[in-house]
C-alpha cells in the first residue's frame, strides 16, 4: 500500500480515475484493404487512459492512486497485480464479479498509426461518484479523470473540484466521450484539459459553440468556456497551451515513431508529474512532450524506462 500521508519530503500524489483496460493490438503487415481479411501481428497489454497515466506517474516517481473497475477474471487480476508491482496504489480499484474486464482492440497500419479502435468498456459505466470520492485527493494534490467515466460521475467530479478547489486535470479520450463534459458543471472546475483538435471541436459543438477557427482560437474558446488551462495536442507539431494569460505553441520533441499508442498518456503523466511538484504548465508540458517522444519510439504503450526521457528536455 502506498503511503497517503503528507510526510515532509514525500513524493507528490496524483489520483487517477477512469479506464483500466486490456489492450489487444493488431498491426497490419500491409496497407489496409477494407471489406476483407488483412494479415496482421497481434499483441496484448494493459491499457486504459487512467491506468496508463497512473503507471507512467509511478515510473516517474509520483505516488499514483488508481480509481477504476475490473472484472473478477484473470485479465482483471493480472492488471491489478502488475500495477501493484510497479508501485501504483490499487486499493480503490473495485473488482466487479458481474462483468468482464474492459477491453480495447486497436488496428494499426504498418507504420503504427491507428486505423480503427473498438472498445468493449461497459464495466467502466459502473464506476460511481462514491468510487472516486473514496480516493479523493488531499489539499494540494492532483486528481486526474479521463472521459471514460460516466457522464454523471464526470459532472459530479468537476462540480466537487470547483467547490473545494481540488486541482483537477481531465483527458478527453475521444471525440464521442469528450462530449460527456457538456452536462453538469461543464468545464468550470477543470484546471487543465488535455485534448486534440478534433476532440476540442466536438466539445465546443456539443456545447452549442461550434469552432470554425484554427487551433489557437479553439484553445482560447475552451478557456473562455471555463477551463482554466488547455493543452491542445497537434501530433508531430507539438501542443498549444492556453489560459487566461494567453496562448502559445510548444514544439514536439523529435523522435523516430515506432508506435503511437500511449503517447498521449505519457504526455499527460509527464505534465502532471511536474505540475504536482508545483512548477509551471509551460515547464510541465515540455517534460510531457519528452515522455511522449520517448514512448512513440518504442513498441510499448508504457515504457518501464520512461524516466530516462528527462534527458530529452
Amino acid at each position: 500500500m502506498i503511503d497517503r500521508g503528507g510526510r515532509a519530503g514525500a513524493a507528490p500524489v496524483v489520483v487517477c480515475a477512469g479506464g483500466a483496460v486490456v489492450d489487444r493490438h493488431l498491426r497490419l503487415l500491409a496497407p489496409a484493404v477494407p471489406g476483407t481479411s488483412n494479415p496482421s501481428a497481434v499483441s496484448t497489454s494493459d491499457g486504459g487512459v487512467a491506468r496508463n497515466v497512473a503507471e507512467n506517474l509511478a515510473l516517474l516517481g509520483v505516488r499514483a492512486r488508481l480509481v477504476s473497475r475490473v472484472g473478477d477474471d484473470d485479465a482483471g487480476r493480472m492488471l491489478v497485480s502488475r500495477l501493484r508491482a510497479c508501485g501504483v496504489d490499487v486499493a480503490t480499484v473495485v473488482v466487479d464479479p458481474g462483468a468482464p474486464t474492459a477491453q480495447y482492440v486497436a488496428v494499426l497500419d504498418p507504420d503504427g498509426d491507428l486505423v480503427i479502435g473498438a472498445a468493449a468498456m461497459e464495466l467502466l459505466d459502473q464506476v460511481t461518484v462514491e468510487d472516486v470520492e473514496a480516493a479523493w485527493p488531499a489539499t494540494g494534490e492532483w486528481l486526474f479523470a479521463d472521459c471514460n467515466l460516466p457522464e454523471p460521475v464526470l459532472a459530479a467530479v468537476v462540480a466537487k473540484a470547483r467547490a473545494d478547489g481540488t486541482r483537477l486535470a481531465v483527458d478527453a479520450v475521444s471525440t464521442p466521450k469528450v462530449t460527456r463534459l457538456v452536462g453538469g458543471a461543464g468545464l468550470r472546475g477543470i484546471r487543465v484539459l488535455f485534448c486534440n483538435l478534433d476532440e476540442a471541436r466536438a466539445l465546443l459543438a456539443a456545447s452549442h459553440h461550434p469552432a470554425d477557427g484554427g487551433a489557437y482560437a479553439v484553445a482560447q474558446d475552451l478557456v473562455a468556456h471555463g477551463a482554466r488551462a488547455v493543452v491542445l495536442t497537434l501530433g508531430v507539431q507539438g501542443v498549444i497551451i492556453a489560459g487566461v494569460w494567453g496562448v502559445r505553441a510548444i514544439p514536439a520533441v523529435q523522435a523516430r515513431m515506432v508506435d503511437v499508442r500511449g503517447a498521449g498518456d505519457a504526455l499527460v503523466a509527464g505534465t502532471l508529474s511536474v505540475l504536482a511538484r508545483g512548477e509551471t504548465l509551460d515547464a510541465a508540458v515540455r517534460v510531457g512532450l519528452a515522455a511522449a517522444a520517448f514512448t512513440v519510439a518504442s513498441p510499448l504503450s508504457v515504457r518501464p524506462d520512461v524516466a530516462a526521457s528527462a534527458a530529452l528536455v
